[in-house]
């Protein structure tokens, strides 16, 4: 064997020895990753429904109730309880139909059926534009910081997500709900249209969800949903 074979052996032997060291590092960090990513997930769930339902004193996260849909989307739902009496339920529903693709949400629910809350919490919208659909920011304004006025309690405004409130699938709203643009009553940013109906959509799933399993969601709690 001359000399340039050899060298290839060598160099073939060095290859290998990298890519099984660099193998090891990256299942290494993906099992040490797993668990805080997991963790990260839920906790981001959890501060969710805190923010848009009342005060409860049950774990919502112990009894997630999963319910596949015609079109085979998937709607999770969490119950809060208050001393044993209900007080709020949350959908966790997506939509695949944003600008930038998936976009995810929390919708949350008076007992009566009626949309309270409706949070955006993924997206890849476009910023300044997409993002006036789907963010809550505090607005700052410069006579409030020579003041001293504090920011107001609760989550910020927003009347895109804000106009859902207080509606429930089946109202006199347009079935399956729409924008304006498209024959409906949601109202939308010209310009941001497809950003629009993605969050008509996220709404839409989870009142209709809400309406068609609304008797296990409304059923009595049971002792570990109590919180007792």
């Amino acid at each position: 064997m001359n000399q340039k074979s050899v060298n290839m052996v060598y160099l073939g032997v060095f290859l290998c020895l990298v890519c099984a060291v660099a193998a090891g590092v990256m299942g290494s960090v993906a099992v040490m990753t797993k668990e805080p990513i997991a963790k990260a997930k839920v906790q981001k769930i959890s501060d969710g429904l805190r923010a848009v339902l009342p005060p409860f004193n049950n774990n919502p996260m112990e009894d997630v109730r999963t319910y596949r849909e015609d079109d085979g989307s998937e709607a999770e739902f969490y119950r809060a309880f208050q001393d044993g009496k209900l007080v709020g339920v949350v959908a966790k529903v997506a939509t695949a139909i944003g600008y930038g693709g998936r976009m995810d949400g929390l919708v949350s629910f008076t007992p009566d059926g009626k949309i309270r809350t409706v949070i955006v919490t993924g997206h890849n919208e476009t910023p300044g534009l997409g993002t006036n659909l789907t963010d809550r920011k505090n607005e700052k304004r410069l006579s409030d910081l020579f003041s001293g006025k504090k920011p107001k309690e609760g989550l910020p405004a927003n009347p895109y997500l804000d106009q859902f409130a207080s509606h429930s699938a089946g109202d006199a709203w347009s079935t399956p709900w729409k924008i304006k643009k498209d024959g409906g009553n949601a109202d939308y940013i010209s310009g941001a249209t497809l950003s629009s109906r993605a969050v008509t959509d996220l709404a839409w799933r989870a009142a209709s969800a809400f309406r068609k399993h609304a008797a296990e969601l409304l059923a009595p709690a049971s002792g570990k949903e109590s919180g007792k």
